[in-house]
C-alpha cells in the first residue's frame, strides 16, 4: 500500500511542478488569468489604436493562445531543477507576456506614429519573435512526445525488455529537443531581424530574354530601368541604412530610376531624417514614383479630413524637392533611337475594402495626362532639358505602368489594357518569409496574392513583375525573403 501511494504520489509530483493537485490548479488559475487579461487588454487597445492591423491582433491572439498551452509543458520541464533556478527560468518565459503589457501600455498614451523610430521598430517585433520561440518548443515538444509515445508502444508489444532505458531517454529527449529547437529558433529570427532584414539584392532581368513574346522596339536596346519599391522609410532607425540602398541604387548606373509606392508607415513626416539621403538618388532620365497604401495616410490618426490631405501633399512636396516626379494618373515619355518609352503611374488601387482604389488608368492613358516628353539623356539621344509634351517618335512604343498592388494588373490591366507590355508592382513584401529555389520565390503571401513575387508572362505577351520591397513593415524580420531592388535592361 505504501509502495502505492509513494509511486502515485511520484508521478504527481512529475506532472505538477508544485507538488500537488492544489498548487498545479493555482498556478493554471493564475495563468488563465494573466494570459485571459493580456489578451483582452491588447485586442482591445490594439483595436482603438491600430484598426487597420486586424492581421496583427489576430496574430497576437493565436501567440497567446498556444503560449499559455505551451507555458505547461515549459514548466513541467523544468520540475527537476532547484527552487530558484526554476523560477528564474520561469520568469524568462513570461517575458514577451510583460514586453505586450507595455506596449499596449506605451499604445495608451501615444499614437504609434509619434513614438521614436527605434522602439516602434523593434518592440513588437522583439515580442513577435519571442512568442514565436515559445510557439517552435511547443511544437516539437508535441512532436518528440508524440514519436516516442509510439515507439514505446511498439517496444510494449514486442516485449518490456530495456522498458526502464527507453523511458528514460524518452523523458531525456523530450526535455532536451524543445530546449534545442527554441534556441535554434532564436538565432534564426535574430539573423532575420539584424542581417537578413539588410542584406539587400539587386536583380538583374533582360526582358528581351525573359519575354520574347512582346518584343521591346530596337531603339530602346541597352536601356536601363531600376525599380525598388515599399520602403517604409519610417522603420529604418538610422540614415546610414537608407545610404547604403541608395549607394547600391547609384552603383547599378541605371537610366531611368521607378518607385512603386508605400514610402513611409503612418505619416509623411518620417520621410523628414532621410531626404538628404534620398535626395542622392538621380538618374539621367529621372525618378518616377506612384503611391502606395500607406502613403495617403491611412494607418494614422488625423484630427480632421484636412490634415490628412495636408500629409499627402506634403509628401508630393518633398518628392519635388527630390526632384522626383510624382505620376499620379500621368504619364511621360521618353524618346530614344527614334522609339518611345512610355511610363505610365496610377495612384494605388487594391483589391478589397481595406485599400484605396485611386489609380485611373484610362485617365493616365490619355494624351492630356502626359506630364511631358523628351530625349532620352544617354545612349541614344542629344541631351536636352525637359521640353513640353509633344508628338511620339516615329518607332515603336513600349510602354511600363507603374502601379503599386498587383491585384490592379489582376482585376484591371491584364486583357482589358493590352498595349500595355510592362507592369511593375510592389506591396506584397512576399511577407517578408520565403525561400527561393532556382531563382523563385515560395512564400505564404500565394495564399493572398495570386501574384506575389518576381516575374510573370500572361498569355497575350503582357508581363508583370512583383518586386518584394527593400523596407520592411511591422516586423523588423526578412527570413528566405531578401529585401531587392530590381534592373531592368530593355
Amino acid at each position: 500500500m505504501t509502495g502505492r501511494v509513494s509511486r502515485r504520489r511520484g508521478r504527481e509530483s512529475d506532472f505538477f511542478t508544485q507538488g500537488d493537485r492544489k498548487g498545479f490548479f493555482l498556478q493554471a488559475g493564475g495563468m488563465v488569468l494573466a494570459y485571459g487579461a493580456a489578451w483582452l487588454f491588447m485586442f482591445v487597445v490594439m483595436r482603438r489604436e491600430l484598426p487597420l492591423y486586424a492581421f496583427v491582433r489576430s496574430v497576437f491572439s493565436v501567440f497567446l493562445a498556444v503560449d499559455f498551452l505551451v507555458g505547461f509543458l515549459y514548466r513541467k520541464s523544468l520540475s527537476g531543477m532547484g527552487a530558484n533556478r526554476r523560477r528564474l527560468l520561469s520568469g524568462l518565459y513570461f517575458l514577451p507576456l510583460l514586453l505586450l503589457a507595455v506596449f499596449c501600455t506605451a499604445l495608451c498614451f501615444e499614437p504609434l506614429a509619434c513614438w521614436p523610430s527605434f522602439p516602434r521598430t523593434y518592440l513588437m517585433g522583439i515580442v513577435l519573435v519571442l512568442f514565436a520561440v515559445h510557439f517552435c518548443y511547443g511544437i516539437v515538444w508535441c512532436i518528440v512526445a508524440i514519436f516516442l509515445y509510439l515507439k514505446l508502444v511498439a517496444g510494449k508489444r514486442a516485449g518490456s525488455r530495456g522498458k526502464g532505458a527507453r523511458a528514460g531517454s524518452w523523458e531525456r529527449a523530450r526535455s532536451a529537443l524543445p530546449h534545442a529547437a527554441a534556441l535554434l529558433a532564436l538565432s534564426v529570427f535574430v539573423y532575420a531581424m539584424v542581417i537578413s532584414t539588410f542584406n539587400l539584392r539587386i536583380d538583374r532581368i533582360d526582358l528581351r530574354q525573359e519575354n520574347p513574346a512582346r518584343p521591346v522596339p530596337e531603339g530602346l536596346r541597352g536601356y536601363k530601368i531600376l525599380q525598388f519599391s515599399d520602403l517604409h522609410i519610417g522603420s529604418f532607425t538610422h540614415p546610414k541604412q537608407v545610404r547604403a540602398l541608395v549607394k547600391q541604387a547609384v552603383a547599378t548606373r541605371p537610366d531611368m530610376v521607378v518607385f512603386t509606392g508605400d514610402m513611409v508607415n503612418f505619416s509623411t513626416s518620417e520621410m523628414e531624417p532621410f531626404l538628404d539621403e534620398l535626395s542622392h538618388l538621380q538618374a539621367p532620365d529621372g525618378v518616377y514614383c506612384v503611391l502606395g497604401n500607406h502613403d495617403y495616410g491611412n494607418y494614422a490618426a488625423w484630427p480632421d479630413r484636412a490634415s490628412k490631405y495636408a500629409n499627402v501633399a506634403k509628401m508630393l512636396e518633398y518628392y519635388r524637392k527630390l526632384g522626383w516626379v510624382a505620376l499620379n494618373n500621368a504619364s511621360v515619355k521618353i524618346d530614344r533611337g527614334g522609339d518611345t518609352l512610355q511610363v505610365v503611374g496610377v495612384e494605388n488601387w487594391g483589391k478589397g475594402k481595406r485599400f484605396p482604389k485611386r489609380g485611373k488608368l484610362q485617365k493616365a492613358l490619355e494624351e492630356s495626362a502626359m506630364l511631358y516628353e523628351h530625349r532620352s539623356r544617354r545612349g541614344g539621344g542629344s541631351e536636352e532639358a525637359l521640353s513640353p509634351a509633344g508628338p511620339g517618335g516615329k518607332g515603336g512604343v513600349f510602354t511600363v505602368l507603374l502601379s503599386h498592388d498587383p491585384s490592379h494588373f489582376d482585376s484591371v490591366v491584364y486583357l482589358r489594357y493590352p498595349k500595355i507590355d510592362l507592369t511593375l508592382a510592389g506591396h506584397t513584401h512576399g511577407m517578408q518569409v520565403g525561400m527561393r529555389i532556382n531563382g523563385r520565390d515560395y512564400s505564404p503571401a500565394r495564399l493572398v496574392y495570386e501574384h506575389y513575387s518576381g516575374l510573370y508572362r500572361m498569355a497575350n505577351g503582357q508581363a508583370l513583375y512583383v518586386n518584394t520591397g527593400c523596407g520592411f513593415n511591422g516586423l523588423p524580420f526578412r527570413l528566405g525573403m531578401r529585401p531587392n531592388m530590381t534592373l531592368f535592361l530593355l
